[in-house]
């Protein structure tokens, strides 16, 4: 392994954003199982032993994967809604569309996002990242509350209670990421997403 060069004094948090984006690379490359502290400190040409003193161990570097996927899907949301047609269902179907493109076009990263990481038991084991596992992705889900409860103020949603319909249209979502590539020999509608957000989100 050719050693990189220290960062100059003060520059810790570049060498963090290395060791995180070389984790998240690998992981789209050959999956969660392949994210090792060897196998990211070969990527990022550094000793194992240096990712210890950014990262306590391999959960707090998969948390911090996992933190700027959610934020790469934030911006994808945001940029989906601000770019929508200006009326409040063009901007959930907007919304909507670019969740399911996110999950597409990066399945092993947003596998992840709900994956093992996150279960009861893993915090068990590291409690250290429990605190972070409970909030990680609420503004996201929030973008898609606040996108259905326009919908219901303009009228063209019969929601009348938004925050349970919207956990409703995520996990049904969440259910399509998956079984598009799952099974993609299923003659799917081109109306399936579309017909998903309508169901869901009670649209008229």
């Amino acid at each position: 392994m050719t050693q990189r060069p220290r960062n100059p004094r003060g520059e810790g948090s570049r060498l963090r954003d290395e060791i995180t984006r070389s984790a998240a690379d690998i992981l789209d490359e050959a999956g969660e199982d392949a994210v090792t502290l060897r196998a990211v400190a070969r990527r990022v040409g550094i000793a194992a032993p240096s990712i210890y003193r950014h990262f306590a161990d391999r959960d707090e570097i998969l948390l911090a994967v996992v933190q700027e996927a959610f934020a790469e899907l934030k911006a994808r949301l945001e940029n989906a809604a601000d770019t929508a047609p200006p009326d409040p269902l063009a901007r959930l179907h907007a919304i909507c569309s670019a969740y399911l493109d996110f999950g597409l076009e990066r399945p092993r990263r947003y596998r992840i996002l709900f994956g093992g990481l996150w279960s009861a038991a893993k915090a068990q084991e590291n409690p250290a990242v429990a605190p972070a596992a409970a909030e990680i992705g609420q503004d996201v889900f929030d973008l898609l509350v606040r996108a259905l409860q326009e919908c219901v103020d303009a009228g063209v949603s019969r929601s009348r209670a938004v925050f349970p319909d919207a956990t409703a249209l995520w996990a049904g979502m969440h259910g399509l990421t998956g079984l598009l590539p799952a099974a993609p020999m299923f003659p799917w509608p081109d109306s399936t997403l579309d017909d998903l957000i309508h169901r869901l989100a009670l649209i008229d």
